[in-house]
């Protein structure tokens, strides 16, 4: 059913006056590491999300020094709010408390992974467990079992927890070579995770644009479940993805049947958001609720206090001069607009939403709108008379 309502959103797009530079995707995510995070402060990191429209962050939790913590998502869950979904990033087989490379068949070591990390995880009700380095360092010689099962050990505990929580894991992007040398089969663990997630490394591969659809297209042939290409804004000698290449390993992707786009890593330069800000992810169709509150439609008031109700339309002789807006939904309202006989006059970004009436006959219209650029709107005929 998602589907389908989701093809004939973009069926309809062309009659709708959207602007022909948007797309719209099922997801658009962004991936960080907690120190970036932790210095350019979560405020300011959600409110950049947000601008941006993203649906999805997946935040580095355990990294390869075996170090984790949950306190940083769990200040990231609070103050996010629902506006996007928060994934836990999880370093699984790589870990230099214990040496560097874990060997994959480590009994203990895939039950600390679950018990002490992904488990607590799940029940502070993070949107998503991400498992990365899930893999041998390049020594499976064709054994996918090992990483098969711990995929359906992991897929177990989280899904007893919490069924909506989305299981994904990053994957190496050696398409046919890739379960020989990695261990990972992409069909078989597309049985026990919700989404394959190819870090498309087209810097660290050297490799075209092409090359991204080519590996998702790859994958999607194989694997009954989501794909969603990685892509490398930002490589590891710091440097920025041109709006050209990034442009193209976006379309590449989507065109070969990537769901949605991810990138690795914050921070995006601003010439890259250029490109980015045209991808509108759909994640949240629900429209918020909005009502005129005060004054109660088609009545009387004189000082205050109404008198009788009215047909058609709402008097107020003295005061209050003010209009109060109720307006929620459950991601939470980005503004309110206020129309003065179709003309926009002002907005509210802030509770309470008050509008200050001009005297005279005025129609009054009210749109809120939410994170995902849903809306809603209700409006009234109002005479104000000054006593």
């Amino acid at each position: 059913m998602k589907k389908i309502l989701f093809m004939l959103i973009l069926l309809l797009l062309p009659f709708t006056g959207a602007d022909d530079f948007q797309k719209y995707v099922e997801s658009k995510g962004i991936w960080i590491w907690g120190s970036t995070l932790y210095d350019v402060g979560i405020d300011n990191f959600v409110d950049e999300m947000v601008e941006h429209n993203f649906s999805d962050v997946y935040l580095l939790v355990k990294d390869v020094s075996g170090y984790y913590t949950f306190d940083l998502i769990d200040d990231l869950l609070k103050e996010t709010n629902g506006r996007f979904r928060v994934h836990a990033w999880i370093i699984c087989f790589m870990d230099y408390s214990k040496g560097g490379w874990v060997d994959v068949n480590s009994t203990s070591y895939r039950q600390y992974l679950i018990n002490d990390i992904i488990v607590p995880l799940v029940k502070m009700n993070v949107d998503g467990i991400c498992l990365d380095y899930i893999r041998y360092p390049g020594n499976a010689n064709g054994n996918t079992y090992p990483i098969t099962s711990f995929c359906m050990e992991v897929r177990n505990a989280v899904k007893s927890i919490n069924q909506n929580c989305i299981l994904s894991a990053a994957v190496m992007p050696e398409m046919e070579a890739n379960a020989y040398y990695y261990g990972q089969d992409y069909e078989e663990m597309a049985k026990y995770v919700d989404v394959l997630l190819p870090m498309t490394y087209t810097h660290n591969y050297k490799m075209p644009p092409s090359w991204v659809g080519e590996v998702v297209d790859y994958i999607k042939a194989r694997a009954n479940c989501k794909v969603q290409a990685i892509i490398q804004s930002l490589d590891d000698e710091g440097i920025f993805m041109d709006k050209e290449e990034l442009k193209a390993c976006i379309e590449c992707a989507l065109n070969n049947g990537s769901y949605g786009i991810s990138f690795f890593r914050y921070p995006i330069a601003d010439w890259q958001y250029e490109v980015i800000d045209e991808y509108i992810p759909i994640f949240d169709k629900i429209p918020p609720y909005v009502e005129i509150e005060y004054p109660q439609k088609d009545s009387l008031y004189i000082f205050g206090y109404r008198m009788m109700t009215l047909e058609n339309k709402t008097v107020i002789i003295g005061y209050p001069r003010e209009m109060i807006v109720n307006a929620t939904d459950d991601r939470g309202i980005e503004k309110v607009e206020f129309y003065i006989d179709n003309e926009f006059v002002a907005e509210d970004k802030e509770e309470p939403y008050i509008f200050k009436l001009n005297k005279g006959c005025h129609q009054i219209k009210v749109i809120s709108y939410d994170y995902s650029k849903n809306f809603a709107s209700d409006e009234t005929k109002i005479c104000l008379f000054y006593v």
